[in-house]
């Protein structure tokens, strides 16, 4: 669609830079064990790197890759002026004490501390990391350097150079953009209502300000770690946020028995596809909606709002696309997270922090104003949005490769 030469494609296809490095760490038992980690830095050329630092016994650099790739169109599509990156160990932070996760930590940033930087590559919490991990980081790098480097990473606790709003930015995203298609569509969010997959940080945020337009939640699901099987819970007179969070667990798994007294009706995992709502929003796994089950969405559904990554495969696309039913793809709809990060980077670096109101509002006008844009194209070309949101920021990146040169 875009008509990209040679070069612009050959850049785009792989990584500018890759770091593999080997981390020894004395364990508490006394032995020596060696980590392997990984930074992947795919394109830089709209500003410096932006991606988390996932630690995962199953890690491997091809999902680094990707992810680093993702990255890049992600921070291109709300037009942040920052690049993709990613970050990685295998290891499994389930067997290991805190003090060897902090060990690990400080050994990553050891091994990469003259390759990244608050105006090189800003790191950031992935899977199984979190704000305690990256002040581990950001003390290691500190050190090294000497002196105070707070916008060398995002994600930090709050009072210790992280934002307010932080918390709540990818869940608000979701909502933003729904609201946007919404408009567009021509119906009242006030008058509609919506299933969630998941019931963790960017479903529960979600909820919270779909509640606020007046929508109401019918149906969300979870995973319960006791049974390793994943249930959807469902109250036609809609979900009570404060209520559900009052007996759910740190991983948004759900109390059964509560919720049960509570007047839920528990459900097979699934069933929060098959509800007849206006809206379905995948906030938990990939390829949550697939081949398999895509045929079991209602006739009446007319949003899906992707707030997990990827969790739609492309045969099901197709399937939606052939529907008509409106897509908002994940890079766009979930981008609040690291459209906010950004602000935390902005603020550290010049040590100004704003206020939550502040922050929340500079996200809506960003993720609306991005949301637009995409729209826009979908509607002048005549494609999905996902294909639009596409062409958007590979095509800001490829501008950006080309005029520097670069190709």
């Amino acid at each position: 669609m875009l008509g990209l030469d040679k070069p612009s494609r050959d850049l785009l296809r792989y990584p500018l830079r890759e770091y593999h490095v080997s981390i020894p760490v004395r364990m508490d038992a006394g032995d020596v064990q060696i980590f392997r980690g990984f930074r992947v830095q795919h394109n830089d050329a709209r500003g410096p790197g932006k991606g988390g630092v996932r630690f995962h016994p199953q890690e491997t650099v091809d999902t680094i890759r990707a992810l680093a790739m993702w990255m890049t169109w992600k921070c291109a599509v709300v037009d942040i002026p920052l690049g993709g990156s990613k970050g990685g160990v295998i290891c499994d932070p389930h067997s290991l004490s805190m003090r060897e996760q902090e060990r690990i930590c400080r050994g990553w940033i050891r091994q990469l501390s003259r390759d990244i930087g608050p105006i090189v590559d800003v790191p950031a919490p992935d899977v199984m990391t979190g704000p305690q991990h990256m002040l581990w980081m950001l003390d290691e790098f500190e050190t090294i350097h000497g002196g105070r480097h707070p916008g060398l990473i995002t994600g930090k606790p709050v009072g210790m150079g992280g934002s307010l709003g932080r918390k709540a930015a990818t869940g608000y995203g979701v909502v933003i953009t729904m609201r946007e298609a919404l408009k567009d569509l021509g119906i009242d969010p006030g008058k509609t209502t919506a299933s969630i997959q998941g019931f963790g940080n960017v479903a529960q945020y979600a909820i919270e300000l779909y509640h606020q337009l007046g929508g109401k939640v019918v149906c969300v699901s979870c995973w319960d770690q006791s049974d390793q099987a994943s249930y959807a819970y469902y109250r036609e007179s809609g979900v009570d946020l404060t209520e559900l969070q009052n007996i759910t667990d740190t991983f948004g798994g759900i109390d059964q028995k509560k919720a049960s007294s509570l007047g839920y009706e528990k459900l097979p995992g699934e069933a929060w596809l098959e509800q007849d709502v206006d809206i379905l929003i995948p906030a938990a796994l990939e390829n949550g909606i697939n081949e398999d089950n895509v045929e079991k969405i209602r006739p009446g559904v007319k949003i899906i709002a992707e707030g997990a990554n990827g969790p739609t495969t492309p045969g099901a696309d197709k399937a939606l696309q052939t529907r008509g039913i409106f897509v908002i793809p994940d890079f766009l709809a979930n981008a609040g997270g690291v459209t906010c990060s950004y602000f935390e980077q902005v603020q550290s670096n010049m040590n100004y922090y704003w206020t939550r109101e502040e922050v929340l509002a500079k996200l809506d006008v960003k993720m609306t104003t991005s949301f637009n844009a995409v729209g826009e194209l979908a509607r002048k070309k005549n494609i999905p949005m996902r294909d639009a949101a596409y062409v958007i920021a590979v095509g800001r990146v490829a501008q950006a490769c080309k005029d520097r040169g670069w190709t």
